[in-house]
């Protein structure tokens, strides 16, 4: 077999070996916020699942049960906002992604991972330790972009009175542990 034909045996092996591990790739997946809770729920730590659980985040879900949400929901056409794609896009965190763990329920509205992004990746207290890592990992700071996805001045069927991100964070902020207090963990 001459050398030429040999190259292209092995340029297309070697480009079927780096399809099948781009294929074995995934997105980090969502895994709900009963695991950031483990972590996340201790006073010393901050307490942020106490702060996020007793948020509108957290009941946005539940809102789209109320009498005013049916109420919107038939002013938009819409029958059932429990199940419309527009209204769980914004009252939910993984709407409609694939990369869901089973631990995720959309029940538990807006969580941690719409602000964070998923946490499949950097969720162990090894990575969370090392603020650097967790981004590394995954981990996303907020910011006015992150907001924007649904605090928009066209939210259908909304009022909104999102104002800016500086002024909003007050109302969902929750204190971060400091980097001495992540290495104790």
């Amino acid at each position: 077999m001459e050398a030429s034909m040999q190259f292209k045996i092995f340029a297309v092996i070697l480009a079927v070996m780096f399809m099948f591990n781009l294929s074995l790739a995934k997105d980090p997946q969502y895994v709900g916020a009963d695991k950031c809770k483990s972590c996340h729920k201790a006073d010393k730590n901050g307490a942020q699942f106490k702060i996020w659980s007793e948020s509108k985040h957290a009941n946005a879900y539940k809102s789209l049960t109320s009498k005013n949400a049916a109420a919107k929901a038939e002013a938009m056409g819409v029958k059932d906002p429990l199940k419309d794609d527009t209204c769980l896009a914004c009252h939910t965190t993984a709407h409609g992604k694939k990369n869901v763990d089973k631990s995720y329920s959309m029940e538990e509205g807006v969580s941690c991972e719409a602000c964070h992004g998923p946490g499949g990746d950097y969720k162990k207290t090894k990575v969370m330790k090392d603020k650097k890592e967790a981004q590394k990992a995954g981990l996303l700071v907020a910011d006015d972009k992150t907001c924007a996805n649904c605090h928009k001045k066209d939210t259908k069927g909304h009022e909104n009175k999102f104002t800016t991100f500086e002024n909003e964070i007050k109302k969902i902020a929750h204190p971060v542990p400091a980097e001495s207090d992540r290495r104790k963990q």
